[in-house]
């Protein structure tokens, strides 16, 4: 039983996770928004999955009756969520963050389903902080996430991509590029971005003209910035490939030299895991700012660079662009920074991925089931 919110950051690792693991039927919980997730996945397999969706908002709204909608809600998704799991009865209970994710996990507990928090960020989420008082395992994407509280049954797995990411990285090459294949990737998360359209394209767009007639930008957009986006490159002569969704993105990671892209936890992981230098333009109201965190282990590193698009101006980010245009040795080190970072991180897990990490720690825990299941009987 797989449990995530419907924004590719909570989704995304347990796609993975799903690729990693054939030999299982899947049973999801989610709301309207990952539905669509999940079943543009399933429908590309032969594997056996039950998608059930559930309809949670945030409690933590300001208004009066925007808390009591959203605990009758939660009330209703835990009734919902204990008959499903009555008759579907799945070995074990993976939850990977979102409100919707609260009602399942806990109709798990309830049926004293062995469960385990899977936590992307660098900041603990408030439902993953809850649910990890009564979860056996909180398994983290970072060493040190803040705000967890004392858990001895805590986990370092890292966080799931898919593994042709992880094949870029193991197959990087420390070349330079030719000036005039300059390729920069631009995506703005799985929600879309007005900053990344409308800002972030307009200072591409401003870059001196000898920058502009060589480098080829890839982006991401909203369907209502598409035609807007297009058109700017156009006019300002600028190769450019834009849509509002890339089915493989991991494709676009492979062509491009540079990466400016928010730092959620699915785009952190793609970054580590590709060796690819990236930009990250961390979202300003993140909660608890935890996409600055994200991005900030990086910077620590000497991994990447941020750009506050709040603090920062347009300027500021054309003269960086600039800079690592000209200088593009400043990717090379970037990117064995990343390599060794990866190997460091890997040696905390004894080698393995996270993905290895994370479904063998779901294997063991469901043959313990079974084990005590047989010994009960």
């Amino acid at each position: 039983m797989f449990v995530a919110g419907g924004t590719g950051g909570h989704i995304y690792p347990s796609l993975s996770l799903i690729t990693k693991m054939k030999n299982f039927d899947f049973i999801i919980f989610t709301d309207e928004r990952g539905r669509g997730y999940y079943e543009n996945f399933f429908v590309k397999t032969k594997l056996n999955y039950k998608i059930f969706s559930n309809k949670v908002t945030s409690p933590s709204n300001k208004k009066i009756i925007n808390k009591i909608i959203a605990l009758f809600q939660l009330l209703t998704s835990l009734i919902k969520s204990l008959s499903i799991l009555a008759i579907q009865k799945p070995d074990i209970a993976v939850g990977f963050g979102g409100y919707p994710t609260i009602a399942p996990m806990l109709a798990a507990k309830f049926y004293s389903i062995p469960s385990i928090i899977h936590e992307q960020n660098a900041i603990i989420g408030r439902g993953n902080k809850l649910l990890s008082k009564i979860t056996n395992k909180l398994a983290l994407s970072f060493v040190k996430t803040k705000k967890v509280e004392n858990n001895k049954n805590i986990i370092f797995t890292g966080n799931p991509v898919r593994k042709e990411f992880e094949e870029i990285g193991n197959n990087y090459i420390n070349q330079l590029t030719s000036k005039k294949s300059f390729t920069i990737l631009i995506c703005g998360g799985s929600l879309g971005s007005s900053y990344f359209s409308k800002e972030l394209t307009s200072a591409m767009c401003s870059l001196p003209r000898d920058i502009k007639k060589n480098i080829r930008i890839i982006q991401q957009v909203r369907i209502e910035d598409l035609e807007n986006v297009r058109n700017n490159y156009k006019t300002h002569k600028i190769e450019a490939e834009v849509s509002t969704f890339f089915q493989n993105i991991y494709k676009q990671f492979q062509l491009s030299h540079l990466i400016i892209t928010r730092s959620g936890g699915s785009s952190v992981a793609e970054i580590l895991a590709s060796c690819k230098p990236a930009i990250f333009v961390p979202l300003p109201n993140s909660f608890e700012n935890h996409q600055f965190e994200n991005a900030k282990f990086f910077e620590i590193n000497n991994c990447g660079w941020i750009f506050d698009q709040i603090k920062n101006s347009e300027k500021d980010l054309q003269n960086l662009i600039k800079d690592i245009f000209k200088n593009q040795k400043k990717l090379i080190s970037k990117s064995k920074k990343l390599k060794n970072l990866s190997n460091k991180l890997s040696n905390f897990r004894k080698g393995k991925t996270p993905s290895d990490t994370l479904s063998d720690l779901i294997i063991e825990m469901t043959k313990d089931s079974i084990k005590e299941m047989k010994m009960s009987c």
